[in-house]
C-alpha cells in the first residue's frame, strides 16, 4: 500500500476499474488535470453511442482522484523529453518525481530513477 500515487490516463482507468489491469492500492490518487481530457476522450469512443455510459465511467474516474494538478508547469519540459504519443505519461512522471511518489501506468517504456514506476 502506497500513501500517494500519481496516475497517468491508462493508470486512471485501471484505477478507477474500467479496464482490466494491476491494480496498486494507494490511500490517495493524483492526477495531472489535462490527463482528464484524455481520459474523456477515450471513454467518449469507447462508448461511441452510448454517451450516458462515458459519462458514468468518466465520473468513476473523477470519484477516485483525491487531486487534479495543472500540467502548465510541466508542460514545456515534459513536450522536450516526450515521444509525440506519450506527452501524459511523460507528464505524469515529472509529477511524480517533483512530488517523489511512485507513478501507476500500463506504458512500459516509462522508467525512472527517482521513483517506482508500478506497471498496471
Amino acid at each position: 500500500m502506497h500513501d500517494s500515487v500519481v496516475a497517468d490516463a491508462s493508470g486512471l482507468l485501471v484505477l478507477a476499474g474500467l479496464v482490466e489491469g494491476i491494480v496498486h492500492e494507494a490511500d490517495e490518487i493524483l492526477a495531472l488535470d489535462a490527463t482528464s481530457l484524455l481520459v474523456a476522450e477515450y471513454l467518449a469512443l469507447r462508448h461511441e453511442g452510448t454517451p450516458d455510459r462515458a459519462r458514468v465511467d468518466y465520473g468513476s474516474v473523477g470519484q477516485i482522484v483525491r487531486e487534479w494538478f495543472p500540467v502548465r508547469g510541466l508542460a514545456v519540459e515534459a513536450a522536450i523529453a516526450a515521444s509525440p504519443d506519450d506527452i501524459d505519461g511523460q507528464s505524469a512522471l515529472a509529477l511524480a518525481e517533483s512530488l517523489q511518489v511512485p507513478l501507476v501506468t500500463k506504458n512500459v517504456e516509462l522508467s525512472s530513477r527517482a521513483v517506482p514506476v508500478l506497471r498496471c
